[in-house]
């Protein structure tokens, strides 16, 4: 790969780091300075209006939005706090993966090392997802638990628990394609003097 290419990719990576960082703090600064939150919940069957006979009805549960008008420093840092274990989560696995690109450059992308920090890469990614989602559904339950029940009826509201399907599906990647490094640092060092 010509140096020019190489510093192409090392710059792509390193704006996709900045990026990805800006994003997920311009959501947690958003959070802290937004007039409201505004959770997602799942609002129970027998709270749902009966059938109007137009030919549309509800069946089970309704997703619906609660906004909450007034929250408060802790209700705002639930809110707030996926967003900053995003941007921590992007930036060590960013860093690590510039690592990985700019060891492109020796010309042995099959080496321990590299295959080491795709999988610390993979890690990070799973357990961050997790963590974030975690966080999200504990901050959500904390929120809505200050609801009234009255105002849907006096029934409870539940939020609604969304899986972090992207960072699993992300992190298994990155895990296979440590696999597929390891493999490869094995296969470099039994051939290594053959030739």
């Amino acid at each position: 790969m010509s140096a020019v290419r190489q510093r192409a990719s090392e710059w792509v990576a390193l704006v996709a780091i900045v990026l990805g960082v800006g994003l997920a703090l311009f959501a947690a600064v958003g959070t802290l300075a937004a007039d409201n939150l505004v959770v997602p919940v799942e609002v129970p069957a027998a709270a749902v209006p009966p059938p109007s006979g137009d030919g549309f009805e509800f069946t089970g549960a309704v997703t619906a939005e609660l906004t909450v008008t007034a929250p408060t420093v802790v209700e705002r840092v639930w809110a707030m706090a996926p967003s900053l274990i995003v941007a921590a989560q992007i930036v060590f696995v960013a860093t690590l993966l510039l690592r990985v690109v700019r060891s492109l450059r020796t010309g042995e992308p099959f080496s321990a090392v590299n295959a080491r920090r795709i999988g610390v890469c993979a890690a990070v990614t799973l357990v961050g997802g997790v963590l974030a989602a975690a966080l999200r559904a504990v901050g959500s339950h904390m929120i809505v638990g200050g609801a009234v029940p009255s105002l849907v009826g006096g029934f409870a509201l539940e939020p609604v628990v969304e899986l972090p399907v992207a960072s699993l599906l992300l992190g298994l990647g990155l895990a296979s394609a440590a696999a597929f490094l390891r493999a490869g640092a094995l296969l470099r060092e039994e051939v290594e003097g053959l030739v």
